[in-house]
């Protein structure tokens, strides 16, 4: 009898543990029956699974979002040199194209090409080098070629710059100095001109460098009309001019960037003479330039820029050499050679701000003047100038920028590269 009641108890034990384990893997299911299944399990205990995930879908779905847009595909190539190879660790290549438009060039589609180097083998103490050849032509008539490099010896301690530049430009010709630029009627000509530059600097201390500069150009103006000629005549002005410069030149640089900086300052000096010898000038001249640009950071990705400059010629100086306002770096707006003189001094200041990736703006104000003579000086003959533009990032070294430039009675666009200063 005993013997009985204890079969009778295994027995109920062990249904009791299969119903306890039937209802724990009901439970379990209950996150996948039917809702209507689930609050009414006594009907029915038929499990309803969902649909499995489709991960192909899913991954397509995602890399259809994660796909650029036209805009921003159109950005990178921007960014991307147009040409681009490196042979080694210490040399590279690249090229770019474009177009550019000034009011005295027109619309003008313009190549270059550039080589960076090493002087110093894997030196991380010595500067890259570099050289770059450029070529532009228009519809106007305007080209240019131009080579320009700068080779960095090692550990910085000297460098040699070039510079030899080709070119033939359609021009207005209001006359000779300020009176005649606001009260002439203008002519036509071609100017045409070749320059060849070289300087070599040494480090004297920290960011001072000093040296000795060569300078040989030719100007020529082609093309005049008799009116441009009998004024030539009557200012005695020549038509084509020759001339060669020994001079000295000091720099201090400490900016984080020559291309765009953001930080730093530059100074530079330079003083020569053209004898007479050197040239067909009739009369031994001196030359003077003088920079002085101050960059410093605001708030936010917003710098401040500053540029002082002065071109100064002796009184002998043929007015082919003469400096004047305008162009793509100083007063823009203004017609490049319309307000020329022996002496030329100007200032301006610049607000660049970052807005949006490569996207960019700036504002600036400035002023200029132009006289024969620094006892001629005249505070009424301020040429007053401002303008906004906007500037696109095409990669570390190159920028493009569109400034458009308000002036006394002128004004214009200029589409180039890299800033102004």
């Amino acid at each position: 009898m005993r013997a009985t009641i204890l079969q009778a108890i295994t027995i109920l034990a062990v249904v009791n543990t299969a119903a306890a384990q039937e209802n724990r893997r009901a439970a379990a299911d209950t996150l996948r029956r039917d809702p209507q299944q689930a609050v009414q399990p006594a009907q029915s205990a038929q499990v309803v699974y969902g649909d499995p995930i489709n991960y192909a879908a899913v991954r397509e779905q995602l890399a259809r979002a994660s796909r650029p847009t036209l805009l921003q595909r159109a950005a990178d190539r921007l960014r991307r040199p147009l040409i681009s190879a490196s042979p080694s660790d210490n040399f590279d290549i690249s090229g770019t194209a474009g177009i550019g438009y000034t009011q005295e060039t027109g619309v003008a589609v313009a190549a270059a090409a550039t080589a960076l180097f090493s002087t110093g083998g894997n030196d991380s103490l010595t500067p890259p080098s570099s050289s770059t050849l450029a070529a532009s032509v228009s519809v106007t008539g305007f080209y240019r070629f131009r080579s320009t490099g700068n080779i960095v010896f090692p550990r910085g301690r000297g460098r040699l710059t070039w510079d030899l530049d080709l070119a033939s430009l359609p021009m207005r010709f209001w006359g000779l100095g300020y009176e005649a630029a606001d009260s002439n009627p203008y002519t036509r000509y071609t100017h045409k001109g070749q320059r060849a530059t070289t300087r070599y600097t040494m480090r004297v201390a920290g960011p001072f460098h000093a040296g000795i500069s060569l300078d040989v150009r030719h100007a020529e103006a082609a093309g005049l009309d008799a009116a441009g000629e009998r004024y030539l005549a009557a200012q005695r002005q020549p038509h084509r001019a020759l001339s060669t410069g020994i001079g000295i030149t000091a720099e201090v640089d400490t900016r984080d960037n020559p291309v765009r900086a953001t930080n730093g300052i530059y100074l530079a000096l330079l003083a020569e003479i053209r004898p007479r010898a050197l040239g067909d000038c009739t009369s031994t001249l001196w030359h003077i330039t003088a920079t002085a640009d101050w960059y410093h950071p605001l708030w936010r990705d917003a710098v401040i820029a500053a540029d002082l400059y002065a071109d100064l010629w002796s009184s002998a100086t043929p007015w082919l050499f003469w400096p004047s306002v305008g162009g793509t770096s100083r007063l823009r707006g203004y017609y490049t050679g319309r307000y020329t003189d022996r002496k030329m001094v100007s200032a301006q200041v610049e607000l660049r701000q970052r807005i949006y990736g490569p996207i960019g703006v700036c504002i600036w104000g400035g002023a200029a003047n132009v006289c024969a003579s620094h006892k001629l000086f005249d505070w009424s003959e301020i040429l007053p100038n401002c303008g906004l533009g906007m500037r696109l990032a095409l990669g570390e070294r190159t920028s493009l920028r569109i400034d458009y430039g308000f002036g006394r009675r002128s004004n214009g666009l200029v589409i180039n590269v890299n800033e102004a200063f």
